[in-house]
């Protein structure tokens, strides 16, 4: 059990921590970690073995983790600065809604020792029964947040016009 809540806490704070230092839009980052966890499947197994060549031990497992991440990263740093207001809430919790889904789903797809350990656990097992509900949920607010994003630079400009 204390190894799913550590996962889950490092988790959450990657997620959430960008969202709050950044600002950044959340649904964006959501949709980034789903195409980050697709990429894995693409990825030739070549180029990962021979980057994880240098690293040692688990060195393909950190590979793949890094491409998640790192595909998390990148959308946060396009989008930062993008939230404002009251709005920080509903991002906060799309990014908590990423955590759990990164939860469930980094371990089989990544292989690496400390999180498939977590999912050992049977509070982990329960809540990978509902993995596609939470994905849907998470997918849905991720729809939401990016579609609700208000371009005051566009409004202004109009009113400027009349």
């Amino acid at each position: 059990m204390s190894i799913l809540l550590v996962t889950a806490t490092a988790l959450f704070a990657f997620s959430v921590g960008l969202v709050a230092i950044l600002r950044t839009n959340a649904g964006v980052m959501f949709l980034a970690a789903c195409s980050g966890v697709v990429l894995l499947g693409s990825i030739d197994p070549v180029v990962i073995s021979t980057a994880g060549a240098v690293v040692p031990s688990e060195g393909e497992a950190y590979v793949r983790l890094s491409v998640v991440a790192l595909s998390v990263v990148f959308a946060a740093l396009v989008f930062k600065n993008s939230v404002h207001g009251l709005a920080i809430g509903l991002h906060m919790l799309i990014a908590s809604v990423m955590s759990v889904v990164l939860l469930l789903l980094l371990p089989e797809r990544t292989g690496v020792s400390w999180l498939l350990s977590a999912s050992d656990d049977s509070l982990w097992l329960n809540l990978s029964n509902y993995l596609s509900l939470i994905v849907a949920t998470g997918f849905a607010s991720s729809l939401f947040a990016i579609y609700s994003v208000r371009h005051g630079k566009t409004k202004k400009a109009k009113t400027l016009k009349h």
